[in-house]
Protein backbone atom coordinates (compact mmCIF):
# COMPACT_ATOMS: atom_id res chain seq x y z
CA UNK A 1 0.00 0.00 0.00
CA UNK A 2 1.33 3.51 -0.72
CA UNK A 3 0.40 6.99 -0.48
CA UNK A 4 0.15 9.56 2.98
CA UNK A 5 -1.69 7.81 5.59
CA UNK A 6 -0.96 6.77 8.85
CA UNK A 7 -3.20 4.24 11.40
CA UNK A 8 -4.76 4.27 14.54
CA UNK A 9 -6.03 1.56 16.59
CA UNK A 10 -9.86 1.71 16.39
CA UNK A 11 -10.13 1.25 20.34
CA UNK A 12 -9.82 5.38 19.75
CA UNK A 13 -13.38 5.47 19.40
CA UNK A 14 -14.23 3.85 22.65
CA UNK A 15 -12.04 6.88 24.58
CA UNK A 16 -13.89 9.67 25.73
CA UNK A 17 -11.89 12.49 23.90
CA UNK A 18 -13.34 15.19 22.51
CA UNK A 19 -12.64 16.90 18.37
CA UNK A 20 -9.63 18.96 19.96
CA UNK A 21 -8.30 15.78 21.74
CA UNK A 22 -8.87 13.42 18.93
CA UNK A 23 -7.32 15.75 16.68
CA UNK A 24 -4.25 16.81 18.12
CA UNK A 25 -3.78 13.00 19.04
CA UNK A 26 -4.54 11.78 16.06
CA UNK A 27 -1.79 14.93 14.82
CA UNK A 28 0.91 13.59 17.11
CA UNK A 29 0.69 9.69 16.27
CA UNK A 30 0.86 10.91 12.45
CA UNK A 31 3.89 12.53 13.58
CA UNK A 32 5.33 9.92 15.33
CA UNK A 33 8.53 8.02 14.57
CA UNK A 34 7.34 4.42 14.15
CA UNK A 35 10.00 2.72 16.52
CA UNK A 36 10.71 5.15 19.49
CA UNK A 37 6.96 6.68 19.09
CA UNK A 38 7.85 10.07 20.31
CA UNK A 39 7.89 13.43 18.11
CA UNK A 40 8.13 16.78 19.14
CA UNK A 41 6.50 19.43 16.73
CA UNK A 42 6.06 22.94 18.23
CA UNK A 43 3.13 24.28 19.95
CA UNK A 44 2.86 26.86 17.13
CA UNK A 45 3.25 23.99 14.32
CA UNK A 46 0.25 21.61 15.93
CA UNK A 47 -2.17 24.95 15.58
CA UNK A 48 -0.83 25.64 12.39
CA UNK A 49 -1.38 21.94 10.76
CA UNK A 50 -4.80 21.50 13.40
CA UNK A 51 -5.95 24.68 12.60
CA UNK A 52 -6.51 25.42 16.51
CA UNK A 53 -4.81 28.30 18.48
CA UNK A 54 -1.99 27.61 20.46
CA UNK A 55 -3.66 27.98 23.61
CA UNK A 56 -6.05 25.36 22.70
CA UNK A 57 -3.15 22.93 21.55
CA UNK A 58 -1.74 23.70 25.32
CA UNK A 59 -4.97 22.89 26.90
CA UNK A 60 -5.42 19.96 24.68
CA UNK A 61 -1.97 17.87 25.28
CA UNK A 62 -2.37 18.64 29.01
CA UNK A 63 -5.67 17.23 28.86
CA UNK A 64 -4.09 14.67 26.44
CA UNK A 65 -1.48 13.84 29.49
CA UNK A 66 -3.47 13.67 32.33
CA UNK A 67 -5.89 10.94 30.94
CA UNK A 68 -2.50 9.25 29.96
CA UNK A 69 -2.49 9.12 26.30
CA UNK A 70 0.99 11.28 25.71
CA UNK A 71 3.55 11.71 28.07
CA UNK A 72 5.31 15.05 27.36
CA UNK A 73 9.00 16.22 28.35
CA UNK A 74 10.06 19.80 28.60
CA UNK A 75 13.24 20.50 26.06
CA UNK A 76 15.96 22.98 26.48
CA UNK A 77 18.87 24.39 24.94
CA UNK A 78 21.40 26.95 26.42
CA UNK A 79 21.73 30.36 25.32
CA UNK A 80 25.17 31.86 24.15
CA UNK A 81 24.84 33.89 27.43
CA UNK A 82 23.80 30.63 28.97
CA UNK A 83 20.66 30.75 30.17
CA UNK A 84 17.59 28.03 29.12
CA UNK A 85 15.58 28.17 26.21
CA UNK A 86 12.90 25.90 25.80
CA UNK A 87 12.67 24.32 22.76
CA UNK A 88 9.49 22.24 21.63
CA UNK A 89 8.37 19.43 23.36
CA UNK A 90 9.16 16.25 23.18
CA UNK A 91 5.65 14.13 23.22
CA UNK A 92 5.24 10.10 23.55
CA UNK A 93 2.52 8.50 22.47
CA UNK A 94 1.30 6.20 25.42
CA UNK A 95 -0.66 2.75 24.76
CA UNK A 96 -4.43 3.39 24.52
CA UNK A 97 -5.57 3.72 28.10
CA UNK A 98 -8.97 1.51 26.94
Amino acid sequence: MKGNFFMLENKIFQCSLDVYEFKVYAYLCMRADRKTMTCFPSAQRIAFDCKISESQVRKVTASLEKKGFISKQRRYLKTLQGKNHQTSNLYHIEPLPV
